[in-house]
């Protein structure tokens, strides 16, 4: 078997630790437990891997003596996880969601965790807890970013603050929109909900006539300037004033207007969607027992307060949740302080989204008859 650079740097640390027999090693009760060792770990871009690399990954090395790659991408983790060799994944621990999470699952890419050894994965709300993923094993439950509103004040003195305002006609044609359905076709089903008297029931649209909501998706597509790629393309637009706002995940402008920009951000008050998001375990990977200690450090009090007050990310320790709406008025403003909030807290509707065979028809409309179709 080819041996690769990083599994020779995994041996040869492992090898630097051996001593002769009932020889002492001077400073063993001094060495730190993963020492020499590397977890490459997949995260998503921006805030939450900004977040990591300043406030988690140095404590994190000093305490473990472990390396830490940080590798950030989007869409990128399952392509890459199945071109690795058998045996030699190319991360060591992923943070994923159920468009990409599910069907590694179905492909035997994880392998489960010890919940035993991730115990602060108990300080999170029983509902997570309690999730298909979690109780399985398959995955520690974490929530991403909210669905909001986003825009330029200086460009929209009347900020609109609900979803079905989006259709303004002083709107049309200056808004920005992701191009991933499992956020803008909420969106979409959240305004269709609220035009027609229906305010903040797009699941229910959704659940109902799922065809409706794309066929009002395709026909309502001319509201939107230009379809983002990320949160930063987003910002990026919005503050140079090619848009004018639009749907965007909230730690865009929440960061933003709390830098003091022309930004306002929205989370209208019949309702929003929340990114699932969960830490898994590649199958193969020869630090398994490092990534559950990464995954239960991440759960810890004074992390998670840093999660919440400068990723702008809702905070699922439920304590640390509390004290990051102490520390910060934008935190208290629009995310989860305590069970109460938590249990308000939607998931995107991955469930209408994975049944049968929704989710190769929604990729297939949105790719057509959405993302594609001529403006008129």
């Amino acid at each position: 078997m080819r041996l690769t650079r990083r599994h020779f740097l995994k041996g040869a640390a492992a090898g630097a630790v051996v001593s002769p027999v009932g020889r002492p090693v001077a400073g063993r009760a001094q060495a730190k437990p993963h020492a020499g060792q590397t977890i490459t770990v997949f995260t998503y871009a921006g805030a939450y891997e900004s977040t990591l690399r300043k406030h988690f990954v140095a404590p994190f090395e000093q305490k473990t003596g472990a390396r830490v790659v940080l590798d950030p991408g989007w869409w990128d983790m399952l392509p890459k996880l199945k071109a690795s060799p058998p045996g030699q994944p190319v991360f060591d621990l992923v943070m994923t969601d159920p468009t990409q999470g599910l069907p590694a699952i179905k492909e035997g890419l994880f392998q489960k965790i010890a919940m035993e050894s991730v115990p602060n994965a108990r300080l999170i709300p029983a509902r997570l807890q309690q999730d298909w993923y979690q109780a399985n094993g398959w995955g520690v439950n974490f929530a991403g970013s909210l669905m909001a509103m986003g825009y330029n004040t200086e460009s929209v003195p009347a900020v609109p603050q609900h979803w079905h305002d989006l259709l303004r006609p002083d709107l049309k044609g200056k808004l920005s929109f992701y191009d991933a359905p499992y956020q803008s076709l909420y969106a979409f089903a959240m305004i269709k909900a609220g035009k027609e008297g229906r305010p903040g029931k797009g699941y229910e649209e959704l659940k109902k006539d799922l065809d409706g909501v794309l066929k009002f998706c395709a026909d309502s597509r001319d509201i939107v300037r230009v379809w983002w790629t990320s949160t930063g393309d987003f910002m990026g637009k919005l503050l140079q004033k090619e848009i004018v706002g639009g749907v965007v995940h909230n730690t865009g402008p929440m960061a933003a207007e709390a830098e003091g920009k022309p930004v306002r951000t929205v989370i209208p008050a019949e309702g929003t969607a929340v990114v699932q998001v969960f830490w898994s375990i590649p199958k193969g990977t020869q630090v398994k027992r490092l990534a559950e200690e990464f995954i239960n450090d991440f759960y810890a009090h004074d992390f998670q307060v840093k999660w919440g007050t400068a990723g702008k990310i809702a905070v699922p320790n439920l304590r640390a949740a509390e004290q990051a709406g102490k520390e910060d008025k934008l935190y208290a403003k629009f995310l989860p302080t305590g069970q109460a909030s938590w249990d308000a807290i939607r998931y995107y509707p991955y469930d209408i989204y994975f049944e049968a065979a929704n989710w190769a028809k929604i990729n297939d409309v949105w790719d057509r008859e959405v993302l594609r179709r001529k403006r008129g």
